[in-house]
């Protein structure tokens, strides 16, 4: 309660660096049994390994996609010991050219879209790996959903692969 009674105290946050994940309050509240793993969201490898010292780790939400991928270890990570890998902006150019020829040549080889096309070569670089494309309308959300059933062939991949983009 706040200091009148009246309800819970609201403090400001005080200025300075964000509280560190891998500190003394997640261990409390797993000890509490308030929590039993964590979820950790743009991350590298050291706090994965630090958050896993913790409690066990379920997900790990980091940019990744066919234009952008920083720290490919976090998947190599999270792929060997079978945490979710919880792409965002697997549809983005994020500023980048869009490869618009080599994607529309592969999505015709395969009777798909290019979105559906990248988001089967972002499904298709581990099976711990569970996209949340963003979507604003229902069109969109049954391409995304038929994405899971397109089955990228070697040659396709390998192209793709090759694609230059951001780590």
């Amino acid at each position: 309660m706040g200091a009148s009674g009246g309800g819970p105290s609201r403090a400001a946050a005080a200025p300075g660096p964000a509280p560190n994940p891998g500190g003394a309050a997640p261990a409390a509240l797993r000890e509490e049994g308030l929590i039993r793993h964590l979820g950790l969201s743009n991350t590298t490898t050291a706090p994965l390994a630090r958050a896993q010292r913790i409690a066990p780790v379920a997900a790990v939400q980091n940019m990744y996609g066919l234009h952008h991928r920083p720290h490919p270890e976090v998947l190599d990570a999270c792929t060997r010991q079978g945490i979710a890998f919880v792409p965002f902006f697997s549809l983005e150019t994020l500023g980048r050219p869009e490869p618009a020829e080599a994607l529309a040549r592969i999505a015709a080889r395969h009777g798909a879209t290019p979105a559906q096309v990248k988001l089967a070569w972002t499904m298709a670089a581990s099976p711990v790996v569970l996209p949340i494309p963003g979507t604003s309308s229902v069109a969109h959300v049954e391409e995304n959903t038929a994405a899971a059933t397109l089955h990228l062939d070697a040659e396709s991949l390998t192209e793709l692969n090759t694609l230059p983009a951001t780590r």
